[in-house]
Formats: structure tokens, sequence, C-alpha cells
């Protein structure tokens, strides 16, 4: 059978290390770095293509058979062998005896792509073209459940691929930021988020093997500080949800950890205000644990986590000597906007909680600052907080004539009887508090010297700029 171009363009599969490889791959075409624009899609890919990015990447393995040490120079594909290609030809237990050509021999070998398709009487389980051949863990890594793992019955082959998968899975690493003994992919099935975010790791990966990894240490949570950046980085609407995919292929261990992010929380994150970002990144500060790092992880794992750390910080510092927090309206309108459109609170319940709100400010509004220390104590227990709330509905309907009540049954019900968001309902009500107190009373503004230190931001990456 003769090879096509419809035979040998890549198909984007439903495998997300695959995925992550064809646009990989389809940056490879060209050996020098070109702009994100002039990067054709996977399935355009022609013959001529894929056999130019298979020997770029068989040019950068060559020079590693000359050399004893993944940790020297040029070492940096034999590490990478190391973790996703075990037991391949150039990491043989006997490699230090073939230095040279016999391991050039051997790699040329293993990479060698065929003039046309074999006739290996099987279709590529993950695309359905015909296969080339049958793979198992030294070309192919892990996938994440175990039912799934590339590891098969003895008498069995392996996995069937064609030839486009197959130089997906060898171009993957370039799609991946190498460090800490894993390799980090993003992954998304928005095709055009995808794109940019692998083109703009071929690049880092390209560069860091020549020049190896920035030095210094790394801060805590960094692969979801890389996401991040790459979501900020990103100019286009996101239109789905983002994942970080953490594995090794090593022989030591076969992992992979996956860190999601649902598509309204990447798209929020992604069109933040700068400033407001900085601002949520400085009420995530926890110990020695930059601020951006926690609010990083509270992204990708614990989303849930955001308005209660705002909820925390201020009100530390309303009980704190500087009183209530400088940047309190904006965070609470950040808390606003992240609610309604990541946390699906409704626009009407976010409304009855703020009328709520501005009652109890106006409650708070005296000389007396112990009325405000008493609520933020009160609203530590549920049972202090409701005992509250009926003293002053009480106190309301006997001293004045305002016809409406202090509390509604609804908002009430929003407090107390919500299920599972009655802790979000009353994080947002005391934030619209301390927003409306700071509206209301000048004096218990603090001073504006709340700084946001670099350790608190998650610097934005042009990818459109970079890629220029």
């Amino acid at each position: 059978m003769s090879t096509t171009t419809s035979a040998l363009g890549v198909r984007l599969t439903a495998h997300p290390l695959q995925r992550v490889g064809a646009f990989a791959l389809a940056v490879l075409v060209h050996p020098t770095k070109v702009r994100l624009r002039e990067v054709v899609h996977p399935r355009a890919l022609t013959e001529q293509d894929l056999r130019a990015a298979n020997a770029h990447m068989t040019a950068d393995l060559e020079r590693t058979t000359s050399i004893t040490d993944a940790k020297g120079p040029h070492g940096f594909w034999l590490g990478v062998s190391y973790l996703l290609w075990p037991n391949c030809p150039i990491n043989t237990t006997n490699r230090k005896s073939l230095l040279g050509d016999q391991l050039k021999d051997k790699l040329h070998q293993w990479r060698n792509l065929p003039e046309v398709e074999p006739q290996v009487g099987a279709r590529c389980v993950l695309c359905d073209h015909p296969a080339c051949g049958f793979y198992g863990k030294v070309d192919i890594p892990l996938l994440e459940r175990a039912s799934d793992r590339n590891t098969t019955i003895p008498t069995h082959e392996g996995m069937a691929l064609c030839r486009g998968c197959l130089l997906s899975f060898y171009a993957l690493p370039y799609g991946c930021a190498i460090g800490g003994g894993r390799a980090t992919a993003l992954h998304t099935w928005d095709d055009d988020l995808l794109r940019a975010t692998t083109k703009f790791q071929v690049d880092q990966t390209r560069r860091h093997a020549i020049t190896g990894s920035p030095a210094g240490e790394r801060p805590s949570y960094a692969r979801q500080l890389a996401g991040l950046k790459r979501l900020r980085g990103y100019d286009e609407t996101v239109t789905d949800g983002v994942e970080l995919l953490v594995f090794t292929n090593s022989n030591k261990e076969q992992d992979l950890a996956v860190h999601h992010m649902d598509q309204p929380l990447a798209e929020w994150i992604r069109s933040l205000p700068r400033h407001e970002l900085r601002l949520l990144g400085r009420t995530h500060r926890w110990e020695k644990v930059p601020g951006r790092s926690m609010l990083a992880r509270n992204l990708f794992a614990l989303p849930d986590r955001v308005i209660p750390t705002v909820s925390h910080f201020l009100r530390e510092r309303a009980l704190g000597q500087d009183g209530i927090s400088a940047h309190t309206p904006v965070l609470s309108a950040t808390c606003s906007s992240y609610a309604t459109k990541v946390l699906q609170v409704s626009t009407t319940n976010l409304d009855q909680i703020d009328q709520l709100a501005r009652r109890i400010a106006h409650v708070l509004n005296t000389e007396d600052d112990k009325k405000l220390k008493q609520f933020l104590l009160a609203r530590k227990k549920l049972a202090t907080l409701r005992a509250w709330l009926q003293r002053q509905s009480v106190d309301r309907t006997l001293r004045t004539t305002e016809p409406d009540p202090f509390i509604t049954e609804r908002q009430w019900r929003l407090l107390f009887d919500s299920e599972d968001q009655v802790f979000l309902h009353r994080d947002l009500l005391f934030i619209g508090v301390l927003n409306h107190l700071h509206e209301l009373k000048p004096s218990w503004r603090g001073a504006d010297h709340d700084d946001v230190t670099d350790d608190d931001l998650i610097p934005s990456d042009d990818l459109e700029a970079e890629n220029e």
C-alpha cells in the first residue's frame, strides 16, 4: 500500500497525551522557532512534515549517544528517556559499552519511519488508521486507570498504533515541562488553547534541553502556578476545562496524577483583571507558602476554598489594629463574581445575601466597635450566629418602626437551610457586611499600606507575544 497524506496525517484522539503530542509534533515540523499562527493543525501534516519532525527528534536523541551521564551537558534527552521510554535502545543497562556508533545504529532502528505503512493486520486502537506495529511501555506512557495501562498479556505484542499516533507519543515530552522526576502536560479539549499552550511549552522545553532548566528553588505548587500562567497568557475565550497531567513512565514508578479545572473557572481566572488577581493572591498567603502558590493549589484542587480564604483574611484584618482592609470593596466584588460565574450561586440569592449584609452593616455602624467584634465572633459558630440574628430581628421589631423584617424567611434559609451552600452563603454575607461598613464609616477603613509583595503575584505570560 502506498503512503498518502491522509494515511499519515495525525488525527486527534480521545487520549489526552496523544493530543498534546500531536500538537507538539506540528510545532517540531520546523527546526527553528515559528509563530503560533504558522503552526498547522496536526491533521494537516503531510508525510514530508512528519519525516521532518521525526528527523528533528532523532537528532536530539542522537546527541545522547556519546555521553554517560544524564545530568551532564547534552544529557537532557537521556534523562527524558529514563522518565518516559524505559529500556529503550539508548538507555539499556549495557549502554556504556555501546557508546557511539553502536548506540546510534540502535537509535535509528528504533526511530526509523518506514517508507510505507507496514501491513500488520490491525488498525490503530486510537484513531483507526492502519497500524504500523504493536507497542508497549517502551513507547507509550501509561494512562490514568490501571485497567487502561499499556501493559498486555504475555502472548500479545502490544497496542496497535499508526505512525501518526506513534510519533505523537514520541513528541509528547516536547509538550511537557520536565522536572522533579515528572513530566507535566497541560491538556484541554479546547483545541485552540491546546495549540497555543503546547507551542509555548515546546519552545521552553527545547530551550531547557540546550541551556538547562532555570536555576533556583522551585516555588511551592510550581506545576499549578505554571498552569495558571499559561491560562493568563491566553488571549481568547477558554471553551473547555483544563487539566494538569503529571506523570512518569519510569521503571521505578508508573504514575499519573490529574489536577482538573472546570471551564467556568478556567475562563474566569483567565479574564480576571490583574489587580484583582494580585489581591486574591495576597489573601492566600499561608505561613511560608507564597499567596500565589496557595491560590494556584486551591484553584486546581479546592476551588470551594477560595471564598472562605478571603473571608478569613478579611476577618483577621478587621479584628486587628489596622481595621477593615482598604481592599475590601475589590475583594468583595471579586468574590461575588467568583460565586456567580464559578460556583453557580444565582444572582437572586446573592442579592438577598447582600440586602441582609447591608442591614447588618447599618446595625454595626456605631461609635462602639465592640458590636463589630461581637458580630465577628458570633459568625464563627452556627448557634451564636443564629442567636445574634434572632436578637437583632427582635430588636428591630420592638424598637423601630421599620416595616420590613430584619431577616426574611428566604435569607434565613440561605444561611441555615441550603444544604452544602450554607457555609458559602455565610462567607459571602460576612464579606458583604465588611464591604458595606467600609462604605458607611471611612474612619474604620484600614490604611492603603496593604501592599502586595512580589511573592503574591502570578505573573502573566502573553503566549502570543512569546510566539511572535
